[in-house]
């Protein structure tokens, strides 16, 4: 198949786009390239990769026609992803997020193109015991509402011959060629490797699903080679954990790490569990655990596999907050230069 991938040089992408290679897919990658696309260059197979700003879909349907040409499926996982970095700029990521993602959709169901989208378990904001994909959604940030609202959009395209597949992501940690050190395992693996000492903010005693990024970009494989799903929606997650949880089996892996409790201004009121019944029942299973993951990942950051793991640019809300402030050039012409510096030797990174 040819493959779209929108938001293919991203975290997740990064771990998809080398796998639908391996299978012998051919691959279509927009990304505006926020935080680089330098790691592209070395994949082998065939892949495309156009550098465009995927909000343009949501005012530009010539480019969208372009985007779609000749592709057999889309795996759409192009967002402002995660609470903080949908907080900068709520109107872009309600653009990128919810436009983009309709009209995408849209251009996709016209063509009888297979749709795949990355939305996030965070939908479920705040719910007793294991919630399913029938249970009721409560987005309690930006990021999380306009999820649910591109949810709505996909479910309504939705017809008898075309039916879009919807994954909700857990929340994602271990190694990618574009690495983030702003999810929670990752932090705790990069902070506990560096400095003996994990901090937690509150009591730690919420729940999240937690899935390991190859994990992830295994169900997108999964479900853009199926030839049907039963359901539109599915839940994707390994392990059920709280926080404090987490930090037990970091202390497993390094006896003398120090747990610190900080006191939040603000009840954090994210706490929610997920089944993954329906996942199972389609035939997908997780391979990766938080404690196999977790380890490889500190051994990454301890032997230098990972170069200034404390870069702002392993950050994206702060990454984004930095791009912001680089005068009157667009980001594109930032990423740009800061790629050119790399490349002869200058360090961009800070």
């Amino acid at each position: 198949m040819k493959i779209l991938v929108t938001g293919g040089a991203g975290y997740l992408g990064s771990v998809l786009v080398p796998k639908l290679l391996s299978r012998g897919h051919q691959v279509r990658v927009v990304d505006v390239g926020y935080f680089g696309l330098a790691h592209t260059r070395a994949l082998r197979g065939s892949i495309e990769v156009i550098r465009e700003d995927v909000c343009r879909a949501a005012s530009d349907s010539c480019a969208v026609g372009q985007w779609l040409d000749d592709c057999d499926a889309v795996i759409h996982l192009a967002a402002i992803s995660n609470d903080p970095s949908a907080e900068l700029n709520p109107e872009l990521t309600e653009r990128v997020n919810l436009h983009a993602t309709a009209t995408l959709a849209d251009g996709a169901r016209k063509r009888g193109l297979k749709f795949v989208f990355s939305s996030s378990c965070s939908v479920y904001g705040e719910a007793e015991g294991e919630i399913d994909e029938e249970g009721l959604v409560n987005p309690l940030t930006t990021y999380a509402m306009t999820k649910v609202r591109a949810e709505r959009v996909l479910r309504d395209l939705a017809t008898g011959d075309w039916m879009p597949v919807i994954l909700r992501n857990g929340t994602l940690f271990g190694y990618s060629p574009r690495m983030r050190f702003d999810l929670v395992i990752n932090i705790f693996a990069l902070y506990g490797a560096l400095y003996n000492e994990i901090k937690i903010f509150g009591d730690g005693r919420q729940w999240r699903p937690y899935l390991h990024v190859n994990d992830c970009a295994r169900a997108f494989v999964f479900f853009v080679e199926a030839p049907s799903a039963a359901h539109i929606c599915y839940n994707v997650a390994a392990e059920n954990l709280r926080v404090t949880d987490v930090a037990k089996i970091f202390q497993t892996l390094n006896p003398v790490l120090k747990v610190t409790h900080l006191d939040l201004p603000d009840v954090d009121r994210r706490d929610y569990r997920v089944s993954t019944v329906r996942l199972r029942d389609e035939g997908f299973e997780t391979h990766g655990d938080v404690r196999a993951g977790s380890e490889t990942l500190i051994e990454a950051i301890v032997t230098g596999a990972i170069q200034e793991p404390e870069a702002v640019f392993y950050r994206n809300a702060k990454w984004l907050k930095e791009l912001s402030h680089l005068g009157t050039k667009n980001h594109l012409q930032v990423m740009t230069l800061l790629e050119t510096m790399a490349q002869v030797g200058s360090p961009f990174r800070r």
